[in-house]
């Protein structure tokens, strides 16, 4: 459904105000042209310049001619600039008659005009800034905005505005305007979760601060534990030679020792050896003394 131009053009009107350039206080005030190439200088400086802006003249009232000279070449650089600069080719049902404008103040073929005047602005260089300016006015205002901005950038001009269709040249930027409430609740999401980051963050910062005191603590106890090893081994040190000093010793007394064993086992089987031969000889002895007194008795009793 296509936009009613008449209607368009007061809540364009209203859309254009916001840029506070002079002569734009009412409807009439547009068909001289002056209001809406201010407009356009505002819009994108460095393509509708001072030379462009001084071009544009200023009319009595009554001068139609002058009127209808100024809005050709308003709408001249506008399609210039919809070519050169924004690559987006205009459908012949949005070229406003600029004589009707001027000549008879039609205000359908007013809303044409500005409706491109809007197209520039929601896909220039600083559509973002222009973007919040829209989003700025009253809701129902910005409906009749979005829908003239989804009528004009279109792929195919018989699309129903909010179709598929109508997103095909328009931009992520330009495209956001159409979701405001998404855009106001994702702003509310991100600023909660933004909070949300902040306080995971003071608290990370604080759990940081605390394990590097308790790193600062456990360095200190180190370097003090290593000055006590470093004593104590040294105390250590000198006890290990010691001990090992009085093992050699006890090794030596040891070998002394079991040579001392050996020599006494050896004379003591040499006196075991002379004991078997003493207790011989005392038995031989022994014997002999008594056949020795046997003899004497028997010589006792020859006698």
């Amino acid at each position: 459904m296509s936009l009613d131009k008449a209607e368009l053009c007061d809540s364009l009107l209203t859309w254009l105000q916001t840029f506070q350039v002079p002569s734009c206080s009412s409807k009439q005030d547009l068909m001289s042209g002056v209001a809406v190439a201010n407009v356009l200088h505002q819009i994108d400086p460095s393509w509708f310049n001072e030379t462009w802006l001084g071009r544009i003249k200023e009319e009595s009232g009554a001068n139609w001619r002058l009127k209808v000279s100024n809005l050709k070449k308003i709408l001249k650089s506008m399609m210039e600039y919809y070519h050169d600069v924004l690559g987006h080719q205009v459908s012949e049902v949005h070229m406003p008659d600029v004589t009707l404008i001027g000549e008879m103040g039609d205000v359908t073929e007013l809303g044409k005009l500005v409706q491109l005047v809007l197209g520039c602005a929601v896909s220039c260089e600083k559509k973002e800034e222009q973007i919040q300016q829209i989003m700025r006015l009253e809701e129902s205002v910005q409906h009749v905005v979005m829908t003239a901005i989804q009528e004009l950038l279109a792929k195919d001009p018989s699309a129903e505005p909010g179709s598929p269709e109508t997103y095909g040249d328009f931009d992520y930027q330009s495209r956001k305007y159409y979701f405001l409430s998404e855009e106001a609740d994702e702003k509310q999401d991100m600023s909660q979760r933004c909070r949300d980051l902040q306080h995971q963050l003071s608290v990370a910062l604080e759990e940081k601060s605390s394990l590097q005191a308790e790193s600062r603590s456990l360095k200190e106890k180190l370097l003090l534990c290593d000055s006590v090893d470093v004593s104590t081994t040294a105390i250590t040190g000198k006890k290990l030679l010691l001990l090992q000093s009085q093992m050699e010793q006890l090794q030596e007394e040891n070998y002394r020792l079991e040579n001392s064993r050996d020599d006494v086992r050896v004379r003591s089987e040499i006196l075991e050896r002379e004991v078997v031969d003493l207790q011989q000889r005392n038995e031989d002895l022994t014997s002999l003394a008594q056949e020795a007194q046997s003899l004497k008795d028997e010589m006792d009793i020859l006698r």
